[in-house]
Parts: structure tokens; sequence; C-alpha cells
């Protein structure tokens, strides 16, 4: 009879361990899932601020007077958040570099190639878009050691004819 009840007392304890396994295991697969989802939906959310900064970089090249002002639009800065440093937004930074006719980027700052043939009344733009962000999940982020932070970088280039 007392055989019995010592081993019922065993399996108990290694079913009730076997279970706290199992939990802890679950746990463990739900964060990582859902810390790589926050770290899927920053980067996502970088490739869309970059497509978008392209197609308004294009936009402020169209929109500028290159013949009167001789003014080139060579960079733009901008801050997405209330605070990109603390991991709570991003950071962009978009730059201009042109190819086409002298006439048109004799003042530009960046300049790939000028076409001094006046019979090309060209003009292109290789606009790089970096967005950069940081892990609002980085353990140095709690620690209040925001310098250990490293910045995670997207990078999109492409060519526009303007």
């Amino acid at each position: 009879m007392r055989m019995r009840k010592g081993f019922s007392l065993l399996v108990a304890i290694f079913t009730i361990v076997l279970v706290s396994l199992v939990a802890s295991y679950i746990f463990y697969v739900s964060s990582s899932t859902a810390k790589e989802g926050e770290i899927q939906y920053k980067k996502e959310q970088a490739m869309l601020l970059a497509r978008s900064y392209t197609e308004y970089a294009v936009m402020a090249i169209s929109a500028n007077d290159r013949d009167g002002s001789g003014v080139c639009i060579d960079n733009i800065n901008a801050t997405i958040g209330t605070n990109p440093t603390q991991g709570q937004g991003y950071r962009v930074r978009v730059i201009i570099t042109y190819i086409g006719n002298e006439r048109y980027v004799d003042k530009c700052t960046y300049v790939a190639a000028k076409l001094s043939n006046s019979d090309l009344d060209t003009l292109s733009a290789i606009i790089d878009v970096y967005v950069e962000y940081r892990e609002i999940t980085h353990p140095s982020l709690f620690n209040g050691n925001i310098n250990l932070v490293p910045w995670q970088r997207y990078h999109r280039r492409s060519i526009q004819k303007i």
C-alpha cells in the first residue's frame, strides 16, 4: 500500500516538472516570435519610408527651378517619430547626385557626370536614401546605455530621369 502512494507522488512530481518545462518553452517561443515580429515591422517600415522619400526627392527636384536660380537640392534630412535615438522613430537622409546637361548641374554640389553637348537636354538623378532606426527591444536601451545600441540602416538607391 505504501509503495503505491509513493509511486503516485513521484508520477505527480514528474508530471508537474514536465508540464512546467513545456510551458516555459512555449513562453520562450512566443517571446522570440514577438521580438522577430517587431524587428520585421521596423525593417518593413524603413523600406516604405525609403520608397516614399525617393518619390519626395523626385517631386522636390521637379519643382525646383534649376535654370533661373542655379540652386540644386542636394540632400534632404528628416526625423520621423518622437525620439529616434531612444528607438522610437527613424532618421532619414537623402543624398541626390545629378547626371545631365552642364547648364542644369553646373552649380550642384554632387555631380556624377556633366554632359557638355548642348543637344542633349537631359537630367537624371541618383537618389540614395538612408533610413536609420534602433531596435526598441535592445537590452542596452533598458540599462540607460543608449550609446551601445547600434543603428540599423536600410539603404535604397535609384536612378530617376527628371
